[in-house]
């Protein structure tokens, strides 16, 4: 990989909830347009993780750079609403869940933020949202509300939610683990769309298929830790560690 400009760095990330040690001195560095996908059986911290890159989950102690945005959680002092804010307007983050209004239509639902947090004009935010719901398939869909929509076609709404902040860094928590088989696909079609425009992305997925075909890299997550990470040829297609070995093989056993 050519070396890239960082646009987050995560360093010796430790997370506990109360006697539970999560996240065991986590760290990694993503490049500006890379995309970097964490595997790994449940519990393992990916989600934790992820959760601690935008400060849903303030970590106990390490450091955390994304952009100009930077934080040292030995101080022992939470980060203030302010920083945070700041923070998560250059960070997106999709859930498992997609949290529409379910009383404001498609349209209403992506140009809310860049209203609300960004003060843009009302005139540029729809124009925003419009070209961001074409892109994610969804151009005939404005004046439809949430409760007219396919999981899929909700899971859509909230990625281009999320981009209606022009985030520089993309989060996506197992995305797909709440759709219906039929549906997964359309929604890895748009973040394989992401991808290849150049987004930064950090993903948590079981879909191993897919995080070999997107990812520039590939960590595997174990207990807390970040076990090995290098490119999905090897981490996915060639695995060296036996616990990652095994894990694949259960889930291939598991997903045939």
């Amino acid at each position: 990989m050519n070396e890239r400009v960082s646009m987050l760095q995560a360093t010796d990330i430790h997370k506990s909830f109360g006697a539970h040690h999560v996240l065991k001195g986590v760290s990694l560095s993503v490049g500006k347009g890379e995309v970097v996908t964490l595997i790994g059986a449940s519990g393992s911290g990916k989600s934790t993780f992820l959760r601690c890159l935008n400060l849903l989950e303030t970590p106990q102690s390490g450091r955390l750079q994304v952009g100009a945005h930077a934080f040292d959680f030995a101080a022992k002092r939470p980060p203030g609403d302010a920083a945070l804010a700041q923070l998560r307007r250059d960070i997106g983050m999709v859930f498992q869940h997609f949290n529409l209004f379910p009383h404001m239509t498609v349209l209403q639902n992506v140009l809310e933020a860049p209203l609300q947090v960004k003060g843009m004009a009302r005139a540029e935010a729809g124009d925003l949202a419009r070209d961001l719901l074409a892109k994610v398939g969804l151009a005939d869909k404005v004046d439809a509300y949430p409760s007219r929509l396919s999981g899929g076609q909700k899971q859509r709404v909230a990625i281009a939610r999320a981009l209606a902040m022009k985030p520089d860094v993309m989060l996506f928590d197992e995305v797909t683990s709440a759709l219906d088989p039929e549906l997964v696909g359309e929604v890895l079609s748009v973040i394989k769309t992401l991808a290849a425009d150049g987004m930064t992305m950090v993903l948590v997925t079981h879909e191993m298929g897919f995080a070999a075909e997107v990812s520039d890299r590939v960590g595997f997550m174990l207990e807390g830790a970040m076990a090995e990470i290098g490119p999905p040829a090897e981490i996915i297609r060639k695995p060296r560690n036996e616990r990652l070995k095994a894990f694949l093989e259960r889930f291939h056993r598991h997903t045939v």
